[in-house]
């Protein structure tokens, strides 16, 4: 389990990385060779998933990353997050995630959520937990559990696990691009370079786009 749940990352600052020696098999994964529909121009946006876990804490750590992180704010970007679904406790947890989109205030309320569960311990088990902190966020409780029960989240949960088991991903956090490509902990070594290889690997879609 443990191995699905986390990546070793090297933090040291001795250690130093070249962004100009990305490989295909070494920094990222090629999932396959077919061109992707941006660069075939059927969609105007490079997709970019992000696939978490609310409990791991490298997904914690790097949610400041990606705030910070430009490029997603590029016109042809299109950044999204996918709830990873391991197992019935992650199965909750995606849930909750696929309920806070559809509330109010929903950016701040998944970071109060991740913060909670690694800096408060909450592990929100069960619903009555996970009620209770969105009764502490001031959110309806009735509201909300209408919302994780419904057939929309369990939709939603069930595509999540779909995707998990096509794009094979067995660790978090993991970046897909355009369902073509795949950047993993392991790979990237640091969460700063899992930015740079994503930026590199969208510098080649754009490429690709321009030889069409």
């Amino acid at each position: 389990m443990m191995k699905k749940i986390l990546f070793l990352l090297i933090l040291y600052s001795s250690i130093s990385y070249s962004a100009d020696n990305f490989e295909a098999g070494v920094d990222f994964e090629l999932m396959h060779n077919s061109p992707s529909d941006y660069q075939l121009k059927k969609s105007d946006k490079i997709i970019v998933i992000e696939a978490f876990w609310y409990g791991c804490p490298h997904c914690y750590v790097i949610e400041d990353y990606f705030d910070k992180w430009k490029t997603k704010e590029d016109k042809d970007i299109s950044f999204q997050k996918m709830p990873v679904v391991f197992n019935k406790p992650w199965l909750l947890h995606a849930k909750v995630f696929y309920t806070i989109f559809q509330l109010e205030n929903s950016n701040q309320l998944h970071k109060n959520f991740f913060y909670a569960y690694h800096e408060q311990q909450r592990k929100f088990s069960s619903i009555d937990s996970i009620l209770n902190f969105f009764d502490s966020q001031g959110v309806d409780t009735k509201k909300v559990k209408k919302i994780i029960n419904s057939d929309n989240v369990s939709d939603q949960a069930k595509e999540a696990n779909y995707k998990l088991e096509s794009y094979k991903i067995d660790s978090v956090p993991a970046i897909i691009i355009n369902d073509k490509y795949k950047i993993s902990g392991r790979m990237a070594k640091t969460y700063k370079r899992m930015l740079e290889i994503t930026d590199h690997v969208i510098g080649i879609e754009r490429a690709n786009r321009m030889k069409k």
